[in-house]
């Protein structure tokens, strides 16, 4: 089940809440949303009882939440050690030099901080020989897709330590169906493979469309 934005009809990723209640402290603190949009995620985290500061270009007021205008190109306006959990849900593609984003990052956490997010997966392999792709591709904003070879690579060079790398947002089954040459098996195919994948029993890594991660900040 979806749940309503309590400000303006978006929608909550259930996958992004079980990400948050997987990985995130036990033990409520000091949160950071960038690139926090209408809120939603802000929000969730203050209604669990955590502190929270969100960040956007042109944030929307939240209630509960500190909110700052500020343009991520710029870098990020915080002493070090200021979180306990940075949060940054589909933001890094979009920004010119993520590398000195990851930096910034990793010293506004504290020791033991956590950061995690999620960024558009550079690994649909398996649909280009088809002329499929992933719709991310067609976002003129992306500077860039991430293979979990690059989100290492970041990690690594920010000095976090490597947590969790999955792929989320399987392709729908209106986009598997085409591997099908008879056109006509193709809308009943469609109903059991998505089944298969509510029931948790079909996983490609390749045909999954985003890239959850998380890091630590060693102590």
């Amino acid at each position: 089940m979806r749940t309503p934005d309590y400000l303006s009809g978006a929608t909550i990723s259930p996958e992004k809440v079980a990400w948050m209640e997987r990985h995130l402290p036990s033990q409520p603190g000091r949160a950071l949303d960038l690139g926090c949009g209408a809120g939603i995620y802000a929000r969730w985290l203050v209604d669990r009882g955590w502190k929270v500061t969100a960040v956007d270009v042109a944030p929307a007021p939240i209630p509960g939440v500190e909110t700052l205008r500020h343009d991520l190109e710029a870098g990020l306006p915080f002493p070090a050690a200021s979180f306990d959990a940075v949060l940054v849900w589909d933001i890094l593609e979009h920004l010119a030099m993520d590398g000195s984003m990851w930096q910034d990052m990793a010293r506004i956490l504290v020791p033991g901080g956590c950061l995690l997010g999620s960024v558009p997966h550079d690994g649909d392999v398996r649909l280009r020989p088809y002329n499929l792709v992933f719709k991310h591709h067609l976002d003129r904003t992306h500077q860039r897709e991430y293979t979990a070879a690059m989100l290492r690579e970041r990690v690594f060079t920010a000095g976090l330590i490597e947590g969790t790398i999955e792929p989320k947002g399987p392709a729908s089954p209106k986009v598997l169906v085409e591997f099908i040459r008879w056109k006509p098996a193709r809308q009943p195919s469609g109903w059991i493979l998505g089944a298969l994948r509510r029931a948790g029993l079909l996983h490609f890594g390749e045909l999954y469309a985003d890239l959850f991660f998380t890091a630590k900040k060693p102590v």
